[in-house]
């Protein structure tokens, strides 16, 4: 396969060189690439980040025009990703929203669902969280016992999830609960879209060594959401789940091979500084790592 640009691709290429170039600038450029769920610095400038990229499409860019995205394909992504490294942009904030939910309310939202969230995802005016892990289903996720009974209008939760990221940033978290009395493993699930500013949630952060507390504890206590806050159908929820969790690992696995590509680049440029790349077993070291890094490159393309 030829993975050489096409005429159409080195033209948006250089369009996004040049946006690149003409928007990260002054406060932006400064971060240098900072980011991070955990890193708290310079948050509110990386905020000020996103929204300069959602204002002009970039957040958001392969959702359908008709949702304020750009509909653009595959190349296109995996070019502006590898132009945005390349340029030493900050790290996204909005992972969790633009990333693993939008996605998945694309393929399983309704028409009011998708007008209602996509614009302030793009917008950055509401984070995202993902409410999965609990003490009792990690790996074993189909073990949730997060509880979720209608009431009217309404969804009244409780439980607790754990290693929650960004909670206490989120306004929004996407819930596998339990909606089925008596069931059991994958069956009887739920995907729930809960509002994190109510009295029912609490949220504990978990301190890191570092000070940052990237994760956190979450408690739902007679917790509510609307009725119509359910991601597909109701008693679904673990397909939709497992849909998001295929959008995580292709995303996690490009932006990973991305800043790979950064740190091997800078490594590189260390070992030319202070001759270390005149040494054969130098040498050979760094291109084995080039090789690793575009293998993961291409495993990820292909997911």
């Amino acid at each position: 396969m030829d993975f050489r640009d096409t005429s159409a691709e080195a033209a948006f290429r250089d369009e996004v060189r040049t946006w690149l170039s003409e928007n990260l600038v002054g406060e932006f450029a400064a971060l240098g690439g900072r980011g991070g769920p955990a890193d708290e610095r310079g948050w509110d400038t990386r905020i000020e980040w996103e929204r300069t990229l959602g204002r002009d499409r970039w957040v958001g860019m392969s959702w359908p025009e008709e949702y304020g995205g750009r509909n653009l394909n595959f190349s296109q992504q995996v070019i502006f990703n590898e132009e945005y490294a390349k340029a030493n942009a900050p790290a996204r904030i909005s992972f969790f929203g633009e990333g693993l939910f939008a996605p998945t309310l694309i393929a399983y939202g309704t028409h009011e669902q998708k007008s209602r969230f996509l614009p302030k995802i793009q917008s950055v005016d509401e984070l995202w969280c993902q409410g999965y892990s609990e003490p009792d289903a990690g790996s074993d996720l189909s073990n949730v016992a997060t509880r979720a009974v209608r009431d009217g209008d309404e969804w009244v939760i409780n439980g607790q999830k754990v290693w929650t990221t960004l909670a206490h940033r989120a306004q929004w978290c996407f819930v596998v609960a339990r909606t089925e009395a008596g069931s059991t493993g994958h069956k009887g699930l739920s995907y729930l879209l809960v509002p994190m500013d109510q009295p029912g949630v609490e949220i504990r952060p978990l301190r890191q060594m570092t000070g940052s507390s990237e994760f956190n504890e979450v408690y739902f206590s007679d917790a509510r959401t609307s009725a119509d806050l359910v991601l597909g159908e109701v008693g679904d929820g673990w397909a939709v789940a497992m849909a998001t969790l295929g959008f995580e690992r292709g995303t996690a696995f490009m932006s990973q091979q991305l800043a790979f590509q950064r740190e091997l680049r800078e490594i590189i440029e260390v070992a030319q500084g202070n001759g270390r790349s005149k040494e054969a077993t130098t040498r050979q070291d760094l291109a084995d790592s080039y090789i690793g890094v575009q293998i993961m490159k291409y495993n990820g393309m292909r997911m």
